[in-house]
């Protein structure tokens, strides 16, 4: 991939460039923060996880064989940082208190403010997994069919599939959201 940009920045990390590291962070931070929200629960828990993803691109730096982007690189990293993570996960014990969800006014006024996104964010995380992923790469994180089948490591034309199912799944649940169904 010679007109990948973060190449440059790759190969100097391999060589213990910190700023390099700090360059490519702050390139794609945002991003697969995001991306990792998504596939997490808990925001803390994702910026944790950002941090290792960027720890194990600078271990990894070296070993980047250049078959993809390497945002897709990245992407691919991210997903299995989450995944590790959703598996360490020990069930939260904490009770969970009701009343002070109820006091926060802030959450309220948000989602009036964004009603129509929420409408949308809500009726993509009623998605099967593997759809709301594989949206969540393609239009949220802006990667080609083949990027995306990298990252989830399966064939380009699931990716497709996977694509026209989450669209057609997601249409429908916005229409019976819309007549007031399922709410």
């Amino acid at each position: 991939m010679t007109g990948d940009p973060d190449l440059l920045l790759l190969r100097a990390m391999a060589k213990g460039d910190v700023q390099a590291l700090e360059a490519l962070y702050a390139r794609h931070g945002r991003h697969i923060l995001a991306y990792l929200r998504g596939l997490l629960a808990d925001p803390q828990q994702a910026e944790e996880v950002l941090q290792d993803v960027m720890m194990a691109a600078w271990r990894g730096a070296g070993s980047f064989r250049g078959d993809s982007q390497v945002k897709t690189w990245l992407i691919g990293i991210a997903r299995r940082q989450a995944f590790n993570a959703i598996r360490r996960q020990q069930p939260d014990a904490t009770p969970l208190d009701e009343d002070a969800a109820l006091d926060d006014t802030g959450v309220f006024r948000k989602v009036a403010l964004n009603a129509e996104r929420e409408v949308i964010r809500a009726a993509i995380r009623e998605l099967p997994a593997d759809q709301r992923e594989t949206l969540e790469l393609i239009f949220y994180h802006e990667l080609s069919g083949v990027e995306a089948a990298v990252v989830m490591g399966v064939a380009e034309g699931t990716i497709k599939s996977r694509l026209h199912r989450a669209k057609a799944t997601l249409r429908g649940i916005l229409q019976r959201k819309e007549a007031g169904y399922g709410e």
